[in-house]
C-alpha cells in the first residue's frame, strides 16, 4: 500500500483495484454461483468456539501493539493499559465461556508460547546470526547529507520505525549481515537514519520529497549519486552492494 500512495496513478489504480478484487472474491463467487453457499458450513455451537480462537488472536494482537507504545507512555503507565486490556479480555470470558474455557485458553497460549521457544532453540544454530548492532547511525538532516558527499563520502539512509515490521526484518535479515554490515563499518560510508516513531516533521518532509508515504524507505547518496539511489523495500546484499558501488562511481570500494 505504501508503495502504491508513491507510484504513479495508473499503479496506484491497477494495485488497490487487486485488493479490493480479492477481498470480494468469496463473496462475487457466491453471487455468480450460489449453490456454492450450500457448501459452506452451516451455523452452530461451532462458531463460539472459532469466535474465542480469533480472540486470543486479537489479544496477542493487542499485546504486541500495546509493546509498541512503550515509547509514548511512561512505564506505569504502560503496564496499567495493559492491566486494563487483560483483565477486560479475562471477564468477558469468563462471563461468556467460563472458567473452564478460560483455563483452556490461557494454557493454549503458554503451550503455543514455549512450543515456539523450544523450536527456536532447538533450530537455532541454523539461522543466521546478527552481527552486533553498533553501526553507527547520524540524525537524519539534510544538509549533513550533502555535506558527507560534498567529502566524497557515500550516504545510506534508513528511514525506519519500531512499529515497523518489515524494517526490523531489513535489519536483522540484511544490515545486520555480512557482507552488508562489513560494507557499512567502512570510513568511506556515512549512515544516517530518520527514526519515524514518533511524528516527526523532518522525517515526514524527507519522504514526501521522493513521494513516499511509509517506512522503510532507503536511499543512498554519493559524489556519483548527488540525488540519491532510492532502494526497494525488501533490501538484499546485492541491492545494497550495487547501490554503493553506483553511489561512489567506484565497484572496487564496495568489493571483497
Amino acid at each position: 500500500m505504501a508503495f502504491a500512495l508513491g507510484a504513479e496513478p495508473l499503479s496506484l489504480i491497477i494495485i488497490f483495484s487487486a485488493l479490493a478484487l480479492g477481498m470480494a472474491l468469496p463473496w462475487l463467487l457466491v453471487a455468480a454461483f450460489p449453490s456454492l453457499a450450500k457448501a459452506l458450513p452451516k451455523p452452530g455451537k461451532w462458531m463460539k468456539q472459532v469466535k474465542l480462537v480469533f480472540a486470543l488472536m486479537l489479544l496477542a494482537t493487542c499485546l504486541w501493539l500495546l509493546s509498541l507504545l512503550a515509547n509514548f507512555l511512561s512505564g506505569v503507565g504502560l503496564l496499567l493499559v495493559t492491566a486494563v486490556v487483560v483483565l477486560t479480555f479475562v471477564w468477558v470470558l469468563l462471563k461468556q465461556y467460563g472458567a473452564k474455557a478460560l483455563l483452556i485458553s490461557f494454557s493454549a497460549l503458554m503451550l503455543l508460547g514455549g512450543g515456539v521457544a523450544l523450536v527456536g532453540a532447538m533450530t537455532s544454530e541454523r539461522w543466521a546470526k546478527v552481527l552486533p548492532n553498533d553501526l553507527v547511525w547520524q540524525p537524519l538532516q539534510q544538509s549533513n547529507i550533502a555535506e558527507q558527499v560534498a567529502q566524497g563520502k557515500v550516504v545510506l539512509v534508513d528511514v525506519t520505525a519500531d512499529w515497523c515490521i518489515t524494517c526490523k526484518a531489513n535489519k536483522v535479515g540484511v544490515l545486520l549481515q555480512d557482507p552488508t554490515y562489513s560494507r557499512l563499518k567502512l570510513d568511506t560510508v556515512h549512515l544516517v537514519k530518520g527514526d519515524w516513531t514518533k511524528p516527526s516533521s523532518e522525517v515526514s518532509a524527507f519522504l514526501q520529497r521522493y513521494q513516499r508515504f511509509g517506512v522503510p524507505f532507503n536511499i543512498v547518496y554519493g559524489p556519483a549519486a548527488p540525488n540519491g539511489i532510492a532502494l526497494p523495500v525488501i533490501l538484499s546484499h546485492q541491492v545494497i552492494e550495487q547501490a554503493l558501488a553506483q553511489a561512489a562511481g567506484d565497484a572496487s570500494l564496495f568489493q571483497d
